[in-house]
């Protein structure tokens, strides 16, 4: 296990030099600075590699969509899993590779759904994923062995689910993340890794739905909002993330959709390719300089999320890390604005939201 002493020595130019223990690494003042002034990388649609070609079409297709599923599946299937893939690693190799944000199924993006017939709850995207208990346990046991690394995960895009189902999967996250789970607060003006570790905090759980409100340890959609670009276009796609960062609250965290999310028309034009080949590398190109051009701050980039994160030996992930370094250049002006917290333990820290 990585030895945390002397992390606070870390320099600037080795912030991406190990993956797996990229926040315990981090310098000391990066430590210090509020968790949504950092930059993260994330995985969008998380946990797609859970998905099997001839599994169920999901509730979130259309109803046009479903009946090809069902009635042409061996032609339909295939071409619908074609395009749903977005991560072909595992919760463990993506978060061994900087991944902190999961947008799941997810984030890891967690699109979960009932299954009809079956009382499992289990991740989707175009076709049905595993149950999610197996991945989740992956997550919990990772952080076990990684104490100073923290991990968002954003439960969104709940289909055919009643109150009861809400109620099993916020149980399962309390068992899972029990003492682990960060609580909400009206800011995050306090919340730096630091803080955490103090804390023993190392879950974010996103839950985007009304349910959320009985809790004090689910956040909210207000506290992260995550504009979706949905376009194949990179141009649109780059102006879309400029817009959007443009008008960021320095209050809230900030999810930014490096990502091109192809339509029908784009998939009958392209229905023997897929999202690998035939979109991401047009993505990488662009998002890549955006990324770099980009600082992070409580206006600027925060959390960061992609598909096929581990392309290029985790180019994305890397990237992203490495902008944190900005941090370190600009507090070395006299002028720049002091974005260090200090440090309070539970008692002192500002009333829960």
């Amino acid at each position: 296990m990585e030895d945390l002493k002397g992390s606070a020595e870390t320099e600037e130019n080795d912030l991406s030099e190990n993956l797996e223990f990229w926040m315990t690494r981090l310098p000391a003042r990066l430590q210090t600075v509020p968790i949504n002034c950092l930059a993260i990388p994330g995985s969008h649609d998380t946990m797609t590699y859970t998905i099997a070609k001839y599994n169920e079409v999901g509730p979130d297709e259309s109803m046009a969509i479903q009946f090809l599923g069902r009635y042409c599946s061996l032609i339909s299937k295939p071409i619908i899993f074609n395009w749903s893939i977005t991560q072909y690693d595992n919760v463990t190799q993506q978060l061994n590779g900087g991944i902190r944000y999961f947008n799941m199924p997810r984030y890891l993006d967690l699109r979960v759904a009932t299954k009809l017939g079956s009382d499992g709850i289990y991740f989707l995207h175009g076709l049905y994923g595993s149950e999610i208990s197996d991945p989740l346990q992956e997550v919990a046991d990772w952080l076990a062995t990684h104490p100073n690394e923290v991990v968002i995960l954003d439960f969104q895009h709940f289909y055919i689910f009643s109150d009861a189902h809400h109620r099993f999967l916020i149980e399962k996250i309390h068992t899972l993340f029990w003492g682990k789970l960060c609580p909400v607060f009206g800011n995050f003006s306090h919340i730096s890794l630091q803080w955490l570790a103090l804390e023993k905090y190392q879950v974010f759980v996103i839950y985007r739905h009304v349910v959320a409100k009985d809790y004090t340890d689910l956040w909210p959609s207000g506290f992260w909002p995550t504009p979706w670009p949905d376009t194949v276009h990179a141009d649109y796609l780059l102006n879309f993330l400029d817009t959007k960062l443009g008008c960021r609250s320095p209050q809230t965290a900030f999810v930014s959709q490096c990502l091109l999310t192809p339509d029908t028309f784009f998939v009958m034009k392209h229905v023997c390719g897929n999202l690998y080949r035939d979109l991401s590398e047009t993505c990488r190109h662009a998002i890549l300089p955006w990324i770099q051009k980009n600082s992070p701050g409580s206006e600027g980039l925060n959390i960061v999320i992609a598909d096929f994160i581990s392309n290029h030996n985790f180019e994305f992930p890397k990237t992203v890390i490495k902008r944190n370094s900005q941090i370190l250049k600009d507090s070395q002006d006299p002028s720049y604005p002091r974005t260090y917290i200090q440090v309070q333990s539970r008692e002192h820290s500002e009333s829960k939201y």
